[in-house]
């Protein structure tokens, strides 16, 4: 059998789920029953996918590299309520009770421990499944190791489906994202730039270096929207791009996953 590596991104789990339950208004209550729907869907994907290892990773608190690059990054974006904040640590608590290893990093985002795991993973051919809604693991996609899915929708991704969905392949993504900017997480492209003419100007020139180097070859009307954007384009692409070079300090062989059956 295949080995499989589930990576599960936690928050964007359970903060669905926590704000699916705004209705209850004892906020206590609310991330129990935000723990109990997170237990019984981590036991749902499990049986899914029969995983050799698995993974639940979370962002760690406060400021990232990111954010040091770039103050603004995910400016007003919504605070997490404080009760469920502080009911973190019993979240990963739960989850590991119930046989999956729980991974956070002082000073890194979930998103690039996830990227390296499963960069890591591929390199010694285990495939892997990446469980989020976050478009910004469909850069990692090019690798045909790894999948994402989609557990609210139940739709999982591939390197041919990104095409479909953006008219660029996964490895043009940052470049594409750099030139029409990231608005969930306040990372700007440059003005004017939409995604029809990102595709355009990508189809020519796939990489910020290569659409500088031969800015007098486009239209006046986009030389003019490109003139003195080649370091905002740059910065936006280091933000968008994923780390997979991170120094985890874990061994894929400390994931494996036995469940409750098995031990």
């Amino acid at each position: 059998m295949d080995k499989k590596l589930l990576i599960i991104d936690g928050m964007n789990l359970i903060r669905r789920f926590y704000a699916a339950l705004e209705s209850e208004p004892d906020l206590s209550r609310r991330v129990e029953r935000t723990q109990s729907i997170a237990i019984d869907t981590l036991a749902k994907l499990t049986i899914q996918f029969e995983p050799s290892y698995a993974v639940v990773v979370f962002d760690s608190n406060g400021k990232t590299w990111r954010h040091e690059v770039y103050p603004e990054y995910k400016l007003g974006r919504v605070p997490m309520d404080d009760q469920l904040l502080e009911s973190l640590s019993e979240f990963a608590k739960v989850f590991r009770f119930n046989g999956l290893h729980c991974l956070r990093l002082d000073g890194w985002e979930a998103d690039d421990l996830i990227a390296t795991l499963a960069v890591k993973a591929s390199q010694n051919h285990i495939r892997s499944y990446i469980v989020s809604t976050d478009k910004g693991f469909t850069q990692l996609l090019g690798d045909e190791q790894i999948y994402q899915y989609d557990y609210f929708a139940k739709l999982g991704y591939d390197k041919a489906w990104v095409p479909g969905k953006y008219g660029v392949e996964p490895d043009q993504l940052v470049d594409y994202w750099a030139l029409v900017g990231d608005t969930t997480n306040r990372i700007p492209g440059v003005k004017g730039i939409g995604p029809k003419t990102a595709m355009g100007i990508i189809e020519d020139f796939p990489t910020i270096e290569d659409i500088y180097a031969n800015l007098s070859s486009f239209p006046e009307r986009i030389q003019n929207m490109l003139s003195g954007g080649r370091d905002q384009c740059l910065l936006s692409r280091s933000l968008v791009a994923l780390k997979t070079d991170v120094n985890i300090g874990v061994r894929l062989s400390q994931l494996r996953y036995l469940s409750k059956a098995t031990v």
